[in-house]
């Protein structure tokens, strides 16, 4: 009896773009191949540093990076299989990166959408944009004016970029923010800011099934179009994949249980992450352990029928919190019934498979290396660790 032995695949071309730059650029390295890979090969490049997976589908791969060190480079790319042994040969190519000497320019800040009106205990959300003409954003930093923590979140040049937040009180406030760069000396924009009024909500009673609806891996929701009126968990478009908070307007991610060993379902419950930003060089590889992997592998797959989902928020995340006395947490005091017998959790009907910690994209004003987390186990207001510490993900839209 023979065996037929899959080819591999041939490198064809390796191009870098730009070419030539100053230090700060960000630099797109990308590889065609002949034919598309098998599963357990990878397309991995050298930039000097060690062997990096470059992401894509069939024949065409990439990474791009952000280059500081100077001079003329050399990169490497080659195909290796599970154990990194390579296939084939590796192909290399040059570029080139310059020193940057011209003076470094304060970034602007615009909005681009915010209400004048918000409503306590619902998140009110503001929409920014950050342009640099050195290229070299850094972070936006909002104050909601309400003697909370301030939200900071990273950002690069012309991106939409949405802040949420919960106020706990009815009065008028008035949010600021800013941009700031990391060029030498690190600059920030003019402050944006608009004054707000928080009113008191209307009092409804609501059920779980009125508060939350299931939607289908197709973007239908529950009893609607293909979807069933009670859809199953699982990967097939009529199957569910998402709840929708219909408070918020928030749609939520759910994860699956996968009972195989090999953890190969994307959206595995017991997948941990750690709280990598592409733009943050220093802390880590790209990749589908990491935060900005992840949010890449589930857009690639439009879960819902949607390719905007993305790291939430801490003060969206404590939406999500159920409190022992049957309400839901909020960014100020997390559950204020908290007992040590009667744990805060979440609601299990439209969040099965849930794990206890969670990852945000809020940043820890105090310590760029952490960001802020948060326990549905002890209902409290968030932690703040390192952000190489693997947590879970739940991503949001």
């Amino acid at each position: 009896m023979t065996y037929a032995i899959s080819a591999i695949p041939t490198i064809t071309k390796i191009v870098v773009t730009p070419n030539s730059a100053k230090s700060g650029t960000v630099f797109k390295f990308t590889a065609a191949l002949d034919t598309a890979l098998i599963s357990t090969n990878k397309v991995k490049i050298d930039l000097g540093k060690g062997l990096e997976i470059m992401t894509g589908t069939k024949t065409s791969y990439s990474l791009s990076r952000a280059i500081y060190t100077t001079g003329s480079q050399t990169y490497k790319v080659g195909i290796y299989n599970a154990k990194n042994v390579l296939q084939g040969k590796v192909y290399s190519g040059n570029y080139t990166v310059t020193n940057t000497t011209s003076k470094n320019h304060a970034p602007t800040l615009s909005l681009v959408k915010a209400e004048t009106m918000a409503t306590i205990d619902m998140p009110y959300t503001v929409t920014l944009n950050a342009k640099d003409i050195d290229t070299n954003l850094s972070l936006i930093t909002m104050n909601w004016g309400d003697n909370s923590e301030p939200e900071i979140l990273t950002t690069t040049n012309n991106k939409d970029l949405v802040f949420s937040h919960i106020y706990t009180s009815a009065s008028s406030f008035s949010w600021n923010a800013f941009a700031s760069d990391k060029g030498t000396p690190a600059l920030k924009s003019k402050s944006v800011s608009k004054t707000i009024t928080v009113e008191n909500p209307i009092v409804e009673i609501q059920t779980p099934e009125s508060k939350y609806t299931k939607v289908c891996n197709s973007g239908a929701f529950a009893g609607e179009e293909d979807c069933p009126v009670n859809p199953v968990l699982g990967n097939e478009p009529t199957d569910w994949g998402c709840t929708q908070d219909n408070n918020t307007g928030l749609m939520w991610e759910i994860k699956i249980k996968n009972d195989t060993k090999n953890n190969t379902e994307l959206r595995e419950m017991n997948l941990t992450y750690s709280n990598y930003v592409t733009n943050l060089m220093h802390y880590g590889v790209s990749s589908r352990m990491d935060s900005s992997g992840f949010v890449l592998s589930v857009n690639e797959k439009t879960l819902c029928g949607a390719n905007d989902w993305r790291m939430p928020t801490k003060n969206e995340l404590l939406t999500l919190v159920l409190c022992s006395d049957g309400e839901y947490g909020n960014e100020k005091d997390g559950c204020k019934n908290y007992t040590e017998i009667d744990h805060p959790t979440i609601n299990t009907d439209y969040f099965p498979n849930s794990g206890s910690w969670y990852w945000s994209s809020s940043q820890d004003i105090s310590d760029d290396t952490h960001a802020w987390g948060v326990n549905f186990y002890t209902g409290g207001t968030g932690y703040s660790s390192h952000k190489g510490y693997n947590g879970n993900i739940r991503l949001v839209r």
